[in-house]
């Protein structure tokens, strides 16, 4: 115990008292003091004699206790004395951390200068920079025909240790020709299952899942000698990514990066450094290449672009794209972004309350062992130009073709495939608005088809036979949404209609434009 005291008066000694000078003249004013205060207060109970050296003593004690804990920060740092070591000094024990919590490296910013190709790089290698991601940000695009797509994306990713993501879209509409303001899709995976989420009809789905390999590091020369069209398709040639989409363009914006920053004469370095949300970027600013823009449906306007890129990790973090006047096209805005930090694994496992599966998926669906022979000859959606080539290959191949003409239905996708020598063609288009869609597929009575979901929903009583077009079809309701199938067939050919947010009765007024692709030809 005496070595501990010797101990506290030598640390007050080196801190608190070490400027103090106590020399026999403030001794003697002391002592002067003392007597005068005694005889001033001799007239005071004897008892106080008593009381007095205990008070003293206990703020003794209490002082020398809070100078113990500020001085050491024994309390301060939640510190646990184990035990003494060979030179009496305390042993103390960190707090423990929890160890379902994985705590990523701590991420450093870096300032260093960096090249176009630096920058290129590691926009093609993110994957290799950071271990945890959280954020939020909101993208916005005008298209071509002026429409607008407005998205606020959240999410929570982890691809070591604990492998996990959360991603949540919340999709921004025109109530006035939607009938609502928004539309929630959660995505959710863990080193298992991915489970999918949508808030409108309240149900979700789910499925094994198992993350991909990990592939070499890409170079710009390899990204850059994917053809444009074949950039958005699935390539082995870009680095591997979870299944996250809409967080993507953020966090391993790959694709988008093989298609601005391609030709490197038409972007230049902006800045070197530019702080963001607490992130050091390098500001990158080009033109626009006329055939991405025509390509990604953008507004015909866009003329150029901003990249605000993290140095450290490679993660796009803010990008915009302009028109002739310096007016905003599209843009992905972040409201914040933290990298490397811990993330609770619960957040990798779904709540599931108040959801439920989509009725045609509650019945077990027995898949057809003969469709691993099906070839996918050509498929392409979303970029017109690509989709109008396979749709070109499908009437050039399939003499049965049929296609819609109506004037308020677009071409969204098309699908080329093969069962041996049979040939399948499959069409999606878009009616009034995205969310009203048809999907068509034709193929030979003895063919074997693929098990998708969007023709395998449960149909309610069979309706009405009726001919049209040359084509025999039977009408159904579907059961779980708003929609129709028809089922139509011509001589050895069967052809099935599929409705999305389309009445049957109107589903069946738009068949009447659904023709022979030789009609097609002759208009």
């Amino acid at each position: 115990m005496d070595d501990v005291f010797k101990k506290i008066v030598q640390t007050m000694n080196e801190t608190v008292l070490k400027d103090i000078n106590f020399n026999e003249k403030n001794q003697e004013n002391v002592r002067q003091t003392i007597h005068k205060r005694n005889k001033k207060s001799f007239h005071v109970k004897h008892k106080l004699n008593y009381f007095l050296p205990t008070v003293i003593t206990l703020l003794f004690f209490l002082g020398t206790s809070y100078f113990i804990i500020n001085e050491l920060k024994i309390l301060s740092r939640e510190e646990k004395i184990t035990g003494l070591n060979k030179n009496n000094e305390a042993i103390l024990q960190e707090p423990k951390i929890d160890p379902h919590l994985y705590t990523p490296p701590e991420q450093k910013e870096s300032y260093e200068e960096m090249t176009k190709k630096d920058v290129v790089a590691k926009l093609l290698n993110t994957v290799d920079y950071f271990h945890t991601a959280s954020g939020k940000f909101e993208e916005y695009s005008l298209f071509y025909d002026d429409s607008v797509s407005t998205s606020i994306i959240e999410y929570k990713l982890s691809l070591k240790n604990e492998i996990g993501g959360y991603e949540k879209v919340t999709t921004l509409f025109d109530e006035k020709v939607m009938g609502f303001k928004e539309s929630i899709q959660e995505y959710i995976y863990n080193n298992e299952k991915l489970w999918s989420k949508e808030s409108l009809n309240k149900t979700y789905q789910v499925q094994d899942y198992q993350s991909e390999p990990t592939r070499e590091v890409v170079t710009p020369e390899e990204a850059f000698s994917i053809k444009l069209k074949d950039v958005y398709k699935e390539n082995p040639k870009f680095r591997e990514q979870p299944h996250i989409t809409a967080s993507g363009t953020s966090l391993f914006p790959y694709e988008i990066t093989s298609r601005y920053l391609r030709n490197m004469e038409h972007w230049e370095i902006e800045k070197q450094n530019e702080e963001l949300l607490g992130h050091n970027t390098i500001v990158l600013f080009g033109k626009m290449d006329g055939q991405v823009v025509e390509r990604m449906k953008m507004k015909g306007t866009t003329d150029t672009f901003r990249f605000w890129v993290d140095k450290d990790t490679g993660i796009l973090m803010k990008y915009e794209t302009y028109d002739k006047d310096g007016k905003l096209t599209s843009y992905l805005h972040p409201e914040r972004l933290d990298v490397n930090i811990p993330i609770d694994p619960q957040t990798f496992v779904p709540n599931l309350d108040g959801y439920h599966l989509p009725i045609n998926t509650r019945k077990k669906v027995n898949i057809d062992p003969r469709e691993v022979d099906i070839e996918v000859v050509d498929y392409a959606d979303d970029i017109k130009e690509d989709t109008e080539d396979v749709l070109d290959l499908l009437r050039k191949d399939i003499p049965f073709l049929y296609e819609f003409t109506h004037s308020k239905l677009s071409l969204f996708s098309a699908g080329y495939e093969k069962y041996k020598t049979y040939k399948q063609a499959y069409l999606t288009y878009i009616f009034e608005n995205e969310s009203q869609v048809i999907y068509v597929r034709a193929y030979h009575k003895d063919s074997v088809i693929r098990t998708l979901s969007d023709f395998n929903r449960e149909k309610g009583e069979q309706l009405e036979k009726f001919t049209l077009n040359g084509i025999e079809w039977s009408g159904y309701e579907i059961t779980d949404l708003l929609g129709a199938h028809f089922i139509g067939m011509k001589g050895d050919y069967k052809y099935e209609v599929v409705s999305q947010d389309i009445s049957l009765q109107d589903t069946k007024e738009l068949l009447k434009s659904f023709k022979p692709s030789n009609d097609h030809k002759k208009q």
